[in-house]
């Protein structure tokens, strides 16, 4: 589709129809690079995305650097939440970066390089790196930008701005965590494209993770760059219950959109809808989003998520408004164009969110408003994937409680260590017959569905299947629970069958339960809170032996020298703080709960201060040590815990200062233990090591 604007400045025309006669270029992402991390602020966090184009086109794609004749460049994240009904939401974006010149690089194969850096050659590349495009005083606003049509004024527009995090990829903090899947992408707006009709693969994206937290973290790509998919695509990559819908917006101001839907069954009656919507280089913005059903439908729990505009960006960040109705569910702007042109609408590289539950398992239709034409498009009803996976429902099983999967995505999944106390807890139709099935080998998708929609995950045909009860007993009121302690190494797939007298085929089935055991870390050594003793008196160092080995602990070496970063250049500052006398390492308050005692620290190393307890090396001057070695007699330190308070510095931003930091335990068997602390996944405040 080519997209004809109103009006156009003569000398585009021209150079339009020249473009016609020779061919076509055509613009994509062909990598996303970098990333670059920023210094949380203020609640929000920014990064930057290097940006590689590739001109797939016929003809070269003109890059003049102080016209408007030159492509732009934007950055947003996404966000997978696998604890949130899969849940994909917008959480960020940048401004946008003006090109200035096309180098002719290769990375697309085939370059046929333009004599200067005023056009991109067919199939050449130009990079533009992570941190060049996050440098803010080159960014220019995304209202600047005609999508539709890729023009745009220059220069840029310039409002004033301040603090790290302006005018970059900007996401608020609470929308980061260790848990989800993060989706950046990255895409291209030029004249040539948005006239030719070839734009709508000017987007692609890259899966990454964050890690730290919570008050900073850092953005790591997991995977290579998809080319010419938008990230909405990699939802569906990600969660097989997502379907992705596009449609076209039409007229001088039109482009893409592109939807994803997942529906979920509650197990009660109602199923649960998540959307996005995302508008890819439409001008003409959307204004509300709508759901239709069938009449009689009831709609409740709905949400709405936008991501913010920032940096004085002249949009504002109202939410939508949400009606419901016996036929569906509506969200809409606050303000239409003709009040407020700068009202939140959903411009161009945006994705809302929308969620809800509804009655009727079959939605008819999906509308997109139209924000500066009034119009609308529409979508047909989805045809949604069935699932894989069994669910609870009347047959339920659990361990320690744990029973959520998605029936989508894979069986619920508990992992508990060896020798430790469990519990199975089994449910199903009361006076009815029922068995626990086990298997060894990992559970598999839609191995059978039964007429009433029942799914077996387990192999039937595996040697190793195990029907644990053998008589099928009946099925007590509440259910039974089953205790469990299993040593060494194991693994099981199990699904639970309860006879049901008013099911199609007479049973029903439980979601499968995939249970690892594992052996139990010897040692673990962890520090919990903030690099300062005295700044946060909860934060303290945890060095605990699981006591089923029976070599015991005879000593500890902690070391900062040697580290990698960040914990390089980090010290023990021994004596500030510490309120025992001297203000040292020593008996006294300075270890927790009597644990230097329980676990025979050896007090007669004395370097440098007497009755220390420990002793320190790597001296950077006063009371200051990159390393300290704890001593430990006899076989006390078996089965128990050393907690003990100490400062660090120079590092001011928490559990990360420690991030690197080496720890050697030497046991009285002769074995050597060894490893480095890293952020615990689970818990950003606290660093830890788990040594086998």
């Amino acid at each position: 589709m080519i997209r004809t604007p109103r009006t156009f400045p003569a000398v585009i025309l021209s150079a339009l129809l020249v473009t016609v006669a020779v061919g076509q270029p055509d613009v994509i992402v062909g990598d996303v690079t970098g990333p670059c991390n920023y210094t949380a602020q203020s609640g929000y966090d920014a990064f930057s995305l290097g940006t590689t184009s590739c001109n797939l086109g016929t003809a070269p794609l003109i890059w003049q650097a102080t016209t408007n004749e030159h492509p732009v460049m934007g950055g947003t994240l996404y966000r997978y939440d696998p604890t949130n009904r899969g849940r994909f939401t917008m959480i960020g974006m940048s401004w946008v970066k003006h090109g200035f010149g096309a180098l002719q690089q290769d990375i697309c194969g085939g370059c046929q390089p333009y004599p200067n850096n005023t056009a991109l050659g067919i199939n050449c590349s130009d990079p533009y790196g992570a941190c060049q495009n996050g440098q803010q005083s080159g960014l220019g606003p995304r209202s600047d930008i005609n999508p539709s049509t890729g023009y745009f004024s220059y220069p840029p527009s310039n409002p004033s701005w301040s603090g790290n995090t302006a005018r970059r990829l900007r996401v608020p903090l609470g929308d980061l965590d260790t848990a989800s899947t993060y989706v950046c992408e990255a895409q291209y707006i030029h004249w040539q494209d948005a006239l030719g009709g070839v734009d709508d693969n000017n987007a692609s994206y890259r899966l990454a993770q964050v890690t730290g937290g919570p008050t900073n973290y850092d953005l790591t790509f997991t995977a290579p760059t998809v080319r010419q998919l938008p990230a909405i695509a990699a939802w569906a990559a990600i969660d097989a219950g997502v379907v992705l819908q596009s449609v076209q917006a039409m007229g001088p101001d039109g482009g893409l959109f592109n939807l994803g839907a997942k529906r979920t069954d509650n197990g009660d009656g109602t199923w649960h809808f998540e959307y996005c919507v995302q508008n890819l280089n439409c001008h003409d913005g959307g204004a509300g989003f709508s759901v239709q059903f069938a009449p009689a439908v009831v709609i409740t729990n709905t949400g709405f998520h936008a991501p913010q505009t920032h940096s004085n960006e002249v949009y504002n960040n109202n939410p939508w408004g949400v009606s419901t109705a016996s036929n569906g569910v509506t969200w809409s702007v606050d303000q239409p164009f003709s009040q407020n042109a700068n009202a939140n609408a959903m411009r161009w590289s945006e994705g809302y969110s929308f969620w809800f539950d509804a009655t009727d398992p079959a939605p008819l239709s999906a509308t997109v408003d139209l924000f500066r034409s009034g119009g609308a498009v529409t979508l047909p009803a989805p045809q949604f994937p069935g699932p894989s996976w069994q669910v609870n429902g009347v047959a339920h099983l659990d361990v320690d409680g744990n029973a959520a999967n998605d029936p989508y995505l894979g069986p619920i999944q508990v992992d508990v260590s060896s020798g430790t106390s469990h519990v199975a807890h089994l449910d199903g139709v009361t006076g009815q017959p029922f068995e626990l099935y086990l298997s060894a080998v990992p559970a598999i998708p839609a191995a059978y569905v039964s007429a009433d929609g029942d799914i077996v995950n387990l192999d039937l045909v595996s040697a190793p299947l195990i029907q644990l009860f053998g008589n099928n007993p009946l099925m007590p009121a509440g259910g039974q629970n089953l205790p469990f302690t299993i040593p060494g190494s194991v693994f099981y797939a199990g699904q639970l069958f309860t006879a049901n007298p008013i099911s199609l085929e007479g049973f029903s089935l439980s979601a499968c339960t995939e249970l690892t055991v594992s052996p139990q870390p010897r040692v673990v050594v962890s520090c919990d809170g903030s690099n300062s003793y005295v700044t946060d008196p909860d934060g303290f160092w945890n060095i605990t032996h699981n006591g089923t080995t029976p070599a015991a602990i005879v000593g500890v070496v902690l070391s900062f020298q040697g580290a990698a970063s960040p914990a390089n250049g980090v010290y023990f500052d021994t004596d500030q703080g510490m309120p025992a006398a001297g203000g040292v390492f020593s008996q006294g308050s300075t270890y927790r709960n009597n644990s230097d005692v329980a676990t025979g620290l050896d007090y007669s190393a004395s370097n440098p201060f007497t009755n220390s307890g420990w002793s320190g090396s790597n001296n950077i001057g006063g009371a200051n040590y990159n390393t300290v070695t704890f001593q430990f007699t006899g076989s006390q330190f078996h089965g128990n815990a050393l907690q003990f308070d100490a400062d660090t510095d120079p590092g001011t931003v928490g559990a990360a200062d420690h991030v690197g930091m080496n720890v050697t335990v030497l046991l009285d068997d002769g074995s050597i233990l060894t490893g480095a602390l890293s952020l615990d996944p689970n818990n950003g405040n606290r660093s830890v090591v788990e040594l086998w």
